[in-house]
């Protein structure tokens, strides 16, 4: 499957409030949690934002971990009510956060999604439409109509 088939409409929320990444993150685990355990989830992300910031640029970040217990992949996309220093790789402050989450069994599959994801949200027209669009359905749509004008 492709990354854009794990995006659900209502794992797109507009207008996020940003506090912090702690913060941040407390609330993607708790809205991404499903069956799982939002504490693990939790976690796992902070775990890997320890290794290195996860800013791709152009105003996106893609925070990432691998800790779900079957072989899922859950996607949300959020945008910040406001934008925020997230210690971007390009200093750049961030507004839309994409978060993943993969099996604890990492496939090259997992591997490969996260690399097209990477470049497919680095795109700043992707940014600045999702940035500018009303509601997750035209997110949604966006995400959509981008992923069909180019093979990924």
């Amino acid at each position: 499957m492709k990354f854009i088939d794990y995006i659900e409409t209502q794992n797109i929320l507009l207008n996020f409030p940003f506090r912090s990444k702690k913060r941040l993150f407390e609330q993607l685990a708790k809205l991404m949690s499903g069956d799982e355990n939002s504490r693990n989830i939790y976690d796992a992300l902070v775990k890997r934002e320890k290794l290195g910031a996860t800013s791709l640029g152009n105003g996106v970040a893609l925070p990432h971990a691998n800790c779900l217990k079957n072989k899922e992949v859950k996607i949300s996309v959020l945008v910040l009510n406001k934008p925020v220093n997230y210690e971007s790789v390009d200093e750049n402050l961030v507004q839309v956060i994409v978060c993943a989450l993969f099996p604890k069994q990492l496939t090259e599959n997992h591997h490969h999604m996260l690399k097209l994801m990477g470049k497919f949200f680095k795109k700043h027209r992707v940014y600045r439409d999702i940035i500018h669009a009303k509601s997750a359905q035209e997110i949604k749509t966006i995400i959509m109509d981008e992923s069909k004008t180019k093979k990924d």
